[in-house]
């Protein structure tokens, strides 16, 4: 199994490319565990039955390295966990040799200094909702290629020609946005093409990816997988072993300087807890880039400083100055073996002013249950989820967005959420489940901001119609390795207030079908 040891920023690369030695790209150290990966779940599983050790759950992407690193150590610390069916499929993960699905690249080429290995897949994903009148059809063929440098540089991207599928997974049809060659039912895209750089000192990545924060099960309140992948640089630094600092910028429009930072310190104070700091800030104007990318400034003091500065700026240009700044907290505590505990609060450009206006809060509480039994694992997960209208937008349209969709909570503002799962893995390739949803939405959307000076409002309550809907459903997993995973969900669905519509109750069927292939 490929290790590293910890991570490094950019000062050390070149030391770093001098020094390469041969490696294996498709099992490099790496290699990004995408934040959608159904391995995060396992490992969250692992870590409320045995302990997380001194890994940083809540900072992802993940590589093979941490995943590595985290299995290394719950064994040392628990060798019972050896029988556990979730760490015996993720041992898979690390080790797939001889395993159904965890077959050699198709094509590899190495020489003593480099690897470059590519491997072609094909997935299928069918959703029919029949409440909600929704069919998509998601069927991709493409390859995943990267090339290794010796054991601290890797290059990787992901390419692939598909039908166009809808949301920030999907496949966006005649996209202007990395968009290859486009058509308006045949689209080749990549969601995927980083450089990474690891070593002792810590870790940089540039390239075009998804970041997420925070323990929830569908996506955290400040940042989550809920908007496309964007265009990034991103960077972690460990400090003293039981504290990781990670920033970013990441670019939205181009054409419009529109950008998004955030810098986050996770912290392992004890081995029960696990406690994050984050501030993002969402900008405009490439000039100020620079100055968002360092770690250490607080972001309502860099809109002050550039607002301030010796130059004038006309009232009309305001737009590069000011800032949209958010706040948020989350923990995880282990209270006892097998049951673990988490939260999170995001506050989004709170005011210190003596100006009266709605709060934008996003918050979130949930558990994770599990016991293992002659051999079976059950986890039982509950969350709520809460996002109060206003928040992910300001007056001045500097808002949580990209591409009409939230990077915070995925559902966007003005909505509450309450989901749980039962679930059973009688094998290490083998889960069952049996879940549930109840979601309100109330009227307003993401871009609704408060006018300041237009009085008290009370954004406490869901507004408007309220769309309302209930769900619950059977899911069948298979997956023995990352190169095979299939899966099937049926359920029922009750719609009230279809689209915010009043009258407008539909009951339905959906199910969904998915099949992942790749060599």
């Amino acid at each position: 199994m490929n290790r590293l040891r910890r991570a490094f920023p950019l000062p050390a690369a070149l030391a770093l490319l001098l020094l390469a030695t041969p490696a294996r790209a498709a099992y490099h150290a790496l290699d990004e565990i995408p934040v959608e990966s159904p391995i995060y779940p396992l490992v969250e599983d692992l870590a409320t039955s045995h302990g997380c050790g001194s890994a940083f759950l809540h900072t992802r992407p993940w590589d093979r390295a941490d995943l590595g690193r985290f299995l290394d150590e719950l064994v040392r610390n628990a060798p019972a966990v050896a029988a556990d069916p979730a760490y015996v499929r993720l041992q898979r993960e690390m080790e797939p040799a001889n395993v159904i699905g965890g077959w050699e690249p198709a094509l590899v080429g190495e020489d003593p200094n480099s690897s470059l290995e590519l491997s072609p897949y094909a997935r299928t994903n069918y959703t029919d909702d029949r409440a909600r009148h929704d069919v998509v059809r998601d069927f991709r063929a493409g390859a995943q290629g990267s090339l290794a440098l010796g054991e601290s540089v890797l290059l990787a991207g992901d390419v692939y020609a598909g039908t166009h599928s809808p949301g920030p997974h999907g496949n966006p049809v005649v996209s202007r946005h990395f968009g290859l060659i486009e058509g308006e039912q045949l689209n080749s895209y990549f969601d995927r093409g980083t450089a990474t750089l690891r070593g002792k000192l810590g870790r940089l990545v540039i390239g075009h990816t998804w970041l997420r924060w925070g323990p929830g099960a569908w996506g955290s309140m400040a940042l989550s997988d809920g908007a496309p992948a964007f265009d990034v640089i991103e960077a972690r630094v460990p400090i003293l072993g039981r504290a990781q600092l990670e920033w970013f910028v990441a670019s939205l429009d181009p054409t419009t300087e529109s950008y998004l930072a955030g810098h986050r310190l996770e912290l392992r104070p004890t081995a029960r807890w696990d406690i994050s700091f984050a501030e993002l800030a969402r900008f405009n104007g490439a000039s100020n880039a620079p100055i968002y990318f360092v770690p250490v400034i607080p972001y309502s003091h860099i809109e002050k400083r550039v607002l301030r500065s010796g130059a004038s700026m006309p009232e009309s240009l305001n737009v590069l100055g000011k800032n949209n700044v958010m706040w948020a907290i989350d923990a995880a505590w282990n209270a006892r073996r097998n049951l673990r505990v988490y939260g999170e609060l995001a506050i989004d450009d709170i005011s210190f002013s003596s100006e009266k206006r709605p709060r934008a809060l996003a918050w979130q509480l949930g558990f994770d249950a599990r016991r293992v039994l002659d051999g079976r694992a059950w986890t039982l997960r509950g969350e709520y989820a809460r996002v109060y209208q206003y928040t992910y937008s300001s007056f001045h349209h500097h808002d949580f967005e990209f591409a009409g969709l939230p990077t915070g909570f995925p559902l966007g503002p003005d909505v509450d959420r309450l989901n749980g799962r039962l679930e059973c893995r009688a094998t290490p390739d083998w889960a069952l489940g049996l879940e549930g949803t109840f979601t309100r939405k109330g009227g307003s959307e993401l871009g609704d901001y408060y006018v300041p000076g237009s009085g008290s409002v009370n954004n406490l309550v869901l507004t408007g119609v309220l769309d309302v809907d209930a769900r619950a459903a059977m899911t069948a997993d298979w997956s023995p390795a990352s190169g095979l995973v299939a899966g099937v969900t049926a359920g029922w669905a009750r719609v009230t207030a279809l689209n915010h519509v009043a009258g407008a109750d539909v009951s339905g069927a959906y199910g969904e079908t998915r099949l992942t292939l790749r060599w």
